[in-house]
């Protein structure tokens, strides 16, 4: 089987490609919004990711981005010294990152593909990062297990998943939109994003993240960040809660690749 096929097997449906080629995140492609703006805007609204995101501790490491979107987060650990591979499945993200990474000082090396098949060798990565990409995929075990084997032994993965006991969820998706002829997950699939009909979205507790990641991690932690909601008129409105409440929307999980364990894929 080629790469290609496979790539277009894990893809899925038309319907999921075509959702997002259109919607891929911090593009804003027909605002021609440059790359300092972008970055700015990203990590002014995600205000957490600064902090809670360890972008200079991979300075001459490398690192793979699995879903880089617009690519401004492959361009901030580019920027703090990493050598950054870049991945995202669809034709406007992995253009757009190269992009951004052009327009960030740093050398783009990008690849289209999917988190299910990773294009690489084992062991070629120090890290894995990839921020709110997982809970779009139903497979998600198979991503994890692609996430393992491309790690180096003791290697780093990195990722933020939605958070289903949050704010967010229980306001936003169970009771702003409460629709008695859908369930929660299609509730949370059709809303959970700027545009709505998501094909697929899941989101997690902390126990989920820690059953999906611990055939092949260890030492995994998860933290509760960014405080918003949804209304009916407006998206990611801050609400004043101390992040110890653990009502955020997104979890932050960090983890070390097992020193042994069987990172092959069925």
């Amino acid at each position: 089987m080629s790469r290609q096929t496979k790539l277009d097997s894990v893809m899925g449906s038309g319907t999921f490609v075509e959702y997002w080629e259109r919607t891929v995140p911090w593009t804003f492609k027909d605002e021609k919004t440059g790359y300092p703006e972008r970055r700015r805007m990203r990590y002014e609204l995600q205000d957490y990711m600064l902090e809670a995101i360890p972008f200079g501790s991979f300075k001459k490491k490398r690192l793979l981005e699995v879903g880089s979107g617009s690519g401004i987060d492959s361009a901030e650990f580019g920027r703090n010294g990493a050598d950054v591979v870049s991945l995202d499945f669809t034709q406007t993200g992995s253009i757009a990152t190269r992009d951004t990474l052009r327009e960030a000082g740093v050398a783009p090396d990008v690849v289209r593909g999917a988190a299910q098949c990773l294009p690489f060798r084992d062991g070629s990565f120090d890290c894995v990062y990839s921020f709110g990409v997982l809970h779009h995929i139903p497979d998600a075990e198979r991503a994890v297990g692609e996430a393992g084997r491309v790690l180096v032994r003791d290697g780093d993965l990195i990722g933020m998943l939605y958070n289903k006991n949050s704010l967010l969820y229980a306001y936003s998706v169970l009771f702003l939109h409460r629709d008695e002829a859908l369930g929660e997950e299609e509730l949370v699939s059709k809303y959970s994003e700027r545009v709505e009909k998501c094909p697929y979205t899941k989101a997690y507790t902390k126990k989920e993240v820690e059953n999906l990641l611990r055939d092949r991690f260890c030492d995994i932690s998860t933290d509760v960040h960014y405080n918003v909601i949804d209304t009916s008129s407006e998206r990611k409105m801050k609400v004043q809660l101390p992040d110890s409440y653990q009502l955020g929307w997104h979890l932050i999980t960090k983890a070390k690749k097992k020193r042994s364990t069987n990172t092959q894929v069925p």
